[in-house]
C-alpha cells in the first residue's frame, strides 16, 4: 500500500458525507421535470498549516469561511453539514497527551465529545433539531465506535478488548445508522453497519481487512462505500452492489451518493507510488480527477446536484493541497501550497434564483 505519504502522524480516517442526503439537490434523471440549479454554495471542511500546526478550517465557494482552531494545537475538521443556514463541523484537536473530539457551530465550538482522554469525531449530521456525531473513544484500553447526540453519548458499539471505529452517521425517521469497522480477536477488521444500538449489517467475513468509509440513505435503501481486501466496494442493504476495482492495486471507495436513478462513488486506486482519484457512476469509471501539477490525488467526498458532479479532496506533490473538483477538473484550490492542507468533507447547497 502506498498511501502513507499523504497522512500526517495522526490517525487518518476520512469522513465523508453522501450527497443523496441533501434534500435540496435535484435529480439528474432524463425527464427534464426537475429544475436545474442556477448556482451552488459549496462548503468544505479540512485543515491548513499556515504555521507549524494543522488548523481545522471550513471554506465556502473556495474562500475561507472559518478557522475553527487558533494554531496552538494540531486540529482537523473531518465533516461538515449545513442545516437551516447553520454550519456544523466535526473533528478533533490534539491537546497535550489528549485528543479531543469536537463539534463546532458556525465556526464556534459547540461542545467537546467524550469523557477526556482520547476521542475522535469523523462525521456530523443534523436532524430533528438535534446534532449527531460519530467517531470513536478510548474505553477500557481499546477504541470503541460511538455516536453522540447533542454532545452526550448515545450509543457505543464494542467492548474491550474488541475495538471499533465509526466513520459515518445518518439519521432518518428516528433511526440512527452508523458504519465503520470492528475488530475482535485475531480477525482482520470487518466492515460493519449499526442501526440504533445494535449491529445491522456485517459486510465482510474478517479474512481480509475491510471497513466502511461512508453511508448514503435513499428512502429505505442504505448504501455503504469502503474497502474489502484492498478492493473498492459499494454495498446495498448489506450485500455487495459494485466491486469498483479489480484488486490489482490497493483501492478504496471514500464516498457515495445517489441522484435520481444513478449512484456515484468517489475514491482512489494506487498506481506505482501515486494515488489516482476516480469518480464511478453505477459501478463504472466515469472519469479520473485532475491533479493539476501535483503527483496524484484523492477525493474524500462526492456530491451530485442537477447535472453537476462535485468532489473534494487532496492533490499530492511537494505539499498536500486541498481542492474541490467540478467534473474531472479542479474548480477551487483551497490552500496556497505554502503548507499542507486537505479537504475531507463537502456539503453542496444548490441555489434556484
Amino acid at each position: 500500500m502506498t498511501t502513507n505519504r499523504k497522512h500526517l502522524s495522526h490517525t487518518l480516517a476520512a469522513l465523508l458525507f453522501a450527497a443523496a442526503l441533501f434534500p435540496s439537490c435535484s435529480s439528474d434523471d432524463d425527464s427534464g421535470r426537475q429544475p436545474q440549479p442556477t448556482g451552488y454554495d459549496i462548503y468544505t471542511a479540512g485543515y491548513k498549516t499556515p504555521g507549524t500546526k494543522a488548523v481545522a478550517a471550513v471554506w465556502k465557494n473556495g474562500e475561507e469561511l472559518y478557522t475553527l482552531t487558533d494554531g496552538t494545537n494540531d486540529a482537523w475538521a473531518y465533516s461538515v453539514f449545513v442545516a437551516d443556514q447553520t454550519v456544523y463541523t466535526a473533528g478533533y484537536e490534539q491537546q497535550g497527551d489528549e485528543i479531543v473530539a469536537k463539534v463546532w457551530e458556525n465556526g464556534t465550538l459547540k461542545y467537546p465529545l467524550g469523557n477526556g482522554g482520547i476521542s475522535y469525531a469523523y462525521s456530523v449530521f443534523a436532524a430533528g433539531g438535534s446534532v449527531y456525531a460519530a467517531g470513536s473513544e478510548q474505553s477500557g484500553g481499546a477504541m470503541t465506535a460511538k455516536v453522540w447526540k447533542d454532545g452526550d453519548e448515545l450509543y457505543a458499539y464494542s467492548v474491550s478488548p474488541a475495538s471499533s471505529l465509526a466513520k459515518a452517521v445518518v439519521v432518518s425517521g428516528g433511526d440512527v445508522y452508523a458504519a465503520g469497522n470492528l475488530r475482535s480477536g485475531l480477525t482482520e477488521p470487518i466492515a460493519e453497519v449499526w442501526k440504533n444500538d445494535k449491529a445491522h449489517f456485517t459486510l465482510t467475513d474478517g479474512k481480509s481487512s475491510a471497513g466502511v468509509n461512508a453511508l448514503c440513505l435513499s428512502g429505505r435503501t442504505l448504501y455503504a462505500a469502503g474497502v474489502s481486501g484492498g478492493t473498492a466496494v459499494v454495498w446495498r442493504d448489506g450485500k455487495p452492489l459494485y466491486t469498483l476495482t479489480d484488486g490489482s492495486s490497493y483501492a478504496e471507495a471514500m464516498s457515495v451518493c445517489i441522484s435520481g436513478n444513478n449512484l456515484y462513488a468517489a475514491g482512489y486506486y494506487t498506481e506505482g507510488f501515486e494515488e489516482e482519484g476516480v469518480i464511478w457512476k453505477n459501478g463504472q469509471e466515469l472519469f479520473e480527477l485532475s491533479d493539476g501539477t501535483g503527483s496524484g490525488c484523492q477525493p474524500y467526498s462526492v456530491a451530485v446536484c442537477g447535472n453537476d458532479v462535485f468532489s473534494a479532496g487532496t492533490v499530492f506533490g511537494t505539499t498536500r493541497t486541498a481542492v474541490v473538483w467540478q467534473g474531472g477538473e479542479i474548480r477551487y484550490t483551497l490552500t496556497d501550497g505554502s503548507g499542507h492542507g486537505e479537504a475531507y468533507s463537502m456539503f453542496v447547497v444548490p441555489r434556484y434564483d
